[in-house]
C-alpha cells in the first residue's frame, strides 16, 4: 500500500472471500476520514478469485471512479468479468478523463503483495491480543507520572491551568476556539506490548459558572443524552461528596464497527478552592463487547480481545475566572500496539481519532451547559415552576430568597 499526495493506492492479494469483502468495505470507510480527496487506486494484479461480496464492492468501487490495475492476463480477464467491461488502457484513459489513468509510480513493497489490504488495516481485529503484566506496569508507571505532574499544578504557587501557560493558547479559548494537542513527548508513547495515548483539550465558556459544569461532569445517568452517540448507555453505582462510581457502554463507530466496551470507572472529585475544581478518573474494568447490537453478541474476558483499548484514564480540571470557567481535559488511554507493517496507514488515523475525540467530548460538555442552563430559565420564566417554588420556599423558611433551583 502507498500513501501519496494525490492518491491511496492498496493492493489486493489471493482469493477476496465474503469475510474479506465486508472488512475491507469497513475499514475503507474509516481511511478515507483521514486521505480526504484523494483517488483511491486498486492494483488487483495479484488478485486470483473472489466471491460474490468482494465481486459487488469491487464493481462498486469501479463505477464510483476507482482506478483499477490489473497488470497479467488472467488478473485483466477477472476484473473484465468483475466490472462488466473491458479494462481500459493507459492510452485510452483520456476518453474517461485524467482520472482513470493508470499510475505506476507507486512502487508496491514485497510484504503488500502477499497480504489483502483488509488484513493489512484491521489487524487488530484479525488477531487477538493480550494484556501483559509488564505492559501493565509501564501503564501503571506513566499514570503515576500523569498523577505527579497534576499535584504540582494543584499545589500553592503550581500552575493549575494548562491553557494559561501559554498566551496563544489563552487568545485561542477566549476566541471560542477548543485547543487540543498531544501531550509532550512521544505520542503515542510506546510500552512493552502497548501503546500509550495522551490528549489535553481546553476551552472557556463565557458566563459560565463552576457548578453549571460540574454538575453536567457528575451527572452520569445523563451521559448518554450529553455524549451520544459514543455514550450508548451510563449509570451512576455509587455517588458522595468527593468519589463517584459509574459505568458506560461505548461505541466508538471509527474503530469499533460491530465492537463496544463497555467499562466501569471510579471518580475522585476535589474542589481545590472556591474557583478551581478537578476530577480524575480511572477504568476499573474494561471489556469489548463483540458484535454488538448482533444475535452473536458477547463479552470478551477482560485484557483479552482486539486491544482497542484496555484502560482509561482522565482529568478535568476547572477554574471560574475572566467572566467564565476554563474547561480542561487531559484523556490518556492503554491500547495494544501497532505492528509495523500498518503503522504508516493506521498512525494518522489513530492520531486523528485522539484528537477529535477529546475535541468532540469538550464541545458535547459545553453545549450540555449551555442546554442546562437554557432549560434553567425555561423552568424558573414558567408560571406553574415558579408557583411550585414559591410554595416550597415557605415551606422550608418563609423566604423565597432560601429557595434552590431542582433541576
Amino acid at each position: 500500500m502507498h500513501d501519496g499526495p494525490a492518491a491511496f493506492r492498496f493492493e489486493l492479494a489471493g482469493d477476496l472471500n465474503s469475510e474479506g469483502a465486508r472488512r475491507l468495505e469497513q475499514h475503507w470507510r474509516t481511511a478515507s476520514s483521514v486521505i480526504g480527496e484523494r483517488a483511491l487506486i486498486l492494483d488487483l494484479t495479484f488478485l486470483t478469485g473472489a466471491e460474490e461480496e468482494g465481486r459487488t464492492l469491487l464493481a462498486h468501487w469501479y463505477r464510483d471512479g476507482a482506478q483499477v490495475i490489473a497488470r497479467s492476463k488472467p488478473s485483466r480477464e477477472l476484473v473484465e468479468s468483475i466490472i462488466g467491461e473491458p479494462l481500459i488502457e493507459a492510452a485510452q484513459a483520456g476518453e474517461r478523463g485524467a482520472d482513470w489513468t493508470w499510475r505506476t509510480s507507486f512502487a508496491a513493497s514485497k510484504l503488500s503483495r502477499s497480504i489483502l489490504f483488509a488484513t493489512l488495516l484491521v489487524p487488530l481485529q484479525l488477531h487477538a491480543a493480550h494484556l501483559k503484566t509488564d505492559t501493565v506496569a509501564a501503564w501503571d508507571s506513566y499514570v503515576q507520572t500523569v498523577r505527579a505532574n497534576l499535584q504540582d499544578r494543584v499545589r500553592p504557587g503550581g500552575s493549575f491551568l494548562w491553557t494559561t501557560e501559554d498566551q496563544e493558547r489563552v487568545a485561542k479559548v477566549h476566541a471560542g476556539e477548543i485547543v487540543v494537542a498531544p501531550a509532550p513527548g512521544q505520542n503515542p508513547r510506546k510500552v512493552p506490548g502497548g501503546l500509550i495515548h495522551h490528549w489535553i483539550g481546553a476551552a472557556f465558556l463565557p458566563g459560565a459558572k463552576l457548578d453549571d459544569v460540574t454538575e453536567i461532569t457528575r451527572d452520569y445517568d445523563r451521559y448518554e443524552q450529553f455524549y451520544r452517540p459514543s455514550v450508548v448507555e451510563s449509570r451512576t453505582v455509587a455517588h458522595n461528596d468527593s468519589d463517584d462510581l459509574f459505568s458506560m457502554l461505548l461505541m466508538n463507530k471509527t474503530f469499533f464497527l460491530k465492537t463496544a466496551l463497555d467499562a466501569d470507572y471510579q471518580v475522585t472529585n476535589v474542589r481545590v478552592d472556591r474557583c478551581r475544581f478537578y476530577s480524575v478518573s480511572r477504568s476499573t474494568r474494561v471489556q469489548e463487547i463483540e458484535d454488538y447490537g448482533q444475535p452473536g453478541e458477547h463479552k470478551i474476558p477482560e485484557g483479552e480481545g482486539g486491544g482497542y483499548i484496555w484502560k482509561l484514564f482522565s482529568i478535568a480540571r476547572l477554574e471560574q475566572a475572566d467572566g467564565g470557567v476554563y474547561v480542561e481535559m487531559e484523556a490518556i488511554a492503554l491500547s495494544r500496539e501497532i505492528p509495523a507493517m500498518v503503522s504508516i496507514v493506521v498512525d494518522p488515523i489513530v492520531r486523528r481519532v485522539s484528537r477529535n475525540s477529546i475535541l468532540l467530548s469538550i464541545q458535547q460538555t459545553e453545549q450540555a451547559v449551555r442546554g442546562n442552563s437554557l432549560a434553567d430559565i425555561q423552568r424558573a420564566n414558567s408560571p406553574s415552576v415558579a408557583e411550585h417554588a414559591g410554595s416550597a420556599s415557605v415551606l422550608l423558611n418563609g423566604k423565597t430568597s432560601a429557595f434552590v433551583q431542582v433541576r
